[in-house]
């Protein structure tokens, strides 16, 4: 354990802008195991959230919080030598319906497997954990589950508060303060399925420019941060969009829009969500081949992504026509319906 109490280091960073200072990787990591293991109260957890906040986190103090909560998940039962695609989903609330979902099983069908990990909203059932439950897909499964589903289909999904409940209470918690606090990105670098590839959504500037080089210290092969709508890792059809990309050798900022990949732009009104049950149906027309138009293509889009991360694709851009071949084809439709109907090895209540 770190010699410094924790109440120290603490103070350290709660000095206000100018006399606050940064944590080392070995403070930032013993004050995360002690929020993790209760030894901090409210008011210091409130304290420190405000403090790094004013102070701005640096790429050490992120990265050294996300090391330390991750030494609390379960021994990961997924196999290393599979591809697998990190894709966390934290957005609280979406105001615009996703096409990460029918993007992550076009993946699936492109042979990138995907393991997708996000929250429930307290306040909202637009999540995506709703949407893949409307889909009749398996949401609520622990660590065995989710490999198991991978293992059998190529796709998985976690929730934080199944697999990390310490980290989904201070997602609330850090809710309920109102305002950004580093719990966020923190829970987006968990990385359940102990994944090299990443694909992540940050809405917050302050967090964006740092979670790229965040990556790279935590030993990722290739990532791309994405500053999506309502902070989901999904390339916009709506406006021009802000990415990092890094893999082992460099790390570049860039911008991207639709016309890039010679794709039509679209308003928040093509993407409208109705109800969750609505978007399910839409959902599977789509990987029927039954929708065309802006939203099959921001499907597509963020499926070539996904390939692109995947190592399945050279570019985005060579990435898209192998994602329209598979809605074409009917292999995203059957990829689907594999995910859908898997008959799984383990027990839920498995650890």
């Amino acid at each position: 354990m770190y010699a410094v109490p924790l109440d120290e280091i603490i103070a350290k960073v709660s000095q206000g802008l100018r006399a606050s200072k940064d944590l080392t990787w070995g403070e930032a990591k013993a004050v995360m195991k002690g929020v993790v293991e209760g030894r901090v109260t409210p008011f210091q957890v409130g304290a420190l959230a405000v403090g790094l906040r004013i102070k701005v986190e640096s790429v050490t103090e992120l990265a050294a919080f996300a090391s330390a909560a991750r030494d609390y998940l379960s021994a990961t039962p997924f196999p290393d030598d599979i591809g697998l695609l990190d894709v966390p989903t934290y957005a609280r609330e979406r105001t615009i319906r996703s096409m990460l979902v029918p993007a992550a099983i076009i993946a699936v069908a492109c042979d990138v497997p995907v393991l997708m990990h996000g929250c429930e909203s307290r306040g909202s059932s637009w999540n995506t954990g709703s949407t893949l439950r409307a889909l009749g897909v398996q949401a609520d499964g622990n660590m065995a589950v989710a490999s198991d589903m991978v293992r059998k289909t190529g796709f998985g999904y976690l929730d934080i508060a199944l697999f990390h409940p310490p980290m989904s209470r201070y997602l609330d918690f850090a809710e309920k303060l109102g305002s950004t606090s580093f719990f966020h990105p923190v829970a987006c670098l968990l990385n359940p399925g102990r994944a090299k590839r990443h694909l992540i959504g940050m809405s917050s500037g302050q967090y964006f420019d740092k979670l790229g080089e965040t990556l790279r210290m935590l030993g990722c092969d290739h990532g791309l941060v994405v500053q999506g709508q309502d902070g989901e890792p999904e390339l916009s059809m709506i406006r021009l969009l802000r990415t990092f990309e890094v893999n082992a050798s460099m790390s570049r900022p860039y911008a991207m829009r639709p016309a890039d990949f010679a794709l039509l732009s679209g308003t928040a009104r093509d993407f409208a969500i109705e109800s969750v049950q609505a978007e399910a149906a839409d959902i599977e027309r789509l990987l029927q081949n039954e929708v065309t138009g802006i939203r099959t293509d921001g499907a597509v889009l963020n499926a070539a992504t996904m390939l692109y991360l995947g190592g399945k694709a050279a570019t985005i851009q060579e990435g898209i026509p192998v994602a329209r071949e598979a809605l074409r084809s009917g292999a995203a439709q059957e990829a689907f319906v594999k995910i859908r109907d898997v008959e799984l090895s383990v027990d839920n209540n498995a650890r």
